[in-house]
């Protein structure tokens, strides 16, 4: 049997990667691969998607977290700032 994206195959046996921030984005991977930060899974869990800007991730997760009050993010980003590190006018 095949092995493909969005699963990881030991032994013959085929294990889904639904675990916290798990994907495959390659056939007949042993391990799933976690999600870096500032990116979480797709849904298929074939592929990782940068967070949203507004957004973060420190790795290992299969939502991004909102920026709290007064914070700012980029898109991708693995955490938030104030905008006292913000450039002029943003």
């Amino acid at each position: 049997a095949r092995c493909e994206v969005g699963f990881a195959c030991v032994g013959g046996e085929k294990n889904s990667c639904s675990g916290n921030g798990e994907y495959s984005d390659t056939v007949g991977l042993k391990a799933c691969k976690i999600a870096p930060a500032g990116k979480k899974p797709t849904s298929s869990r074939d592929n990782v998607e940068n967070c949203a800007a507004g957004t973060f991730s420190v790795g290992g997760a299969d939502t991004c977290s909102l920026c709290g009050a007064g914070e700012r993010s980029a898109e991708g980003a693995a955490g938030c700032s104030t905008c006292a590190t913000c450039t002029p006018g943003k």
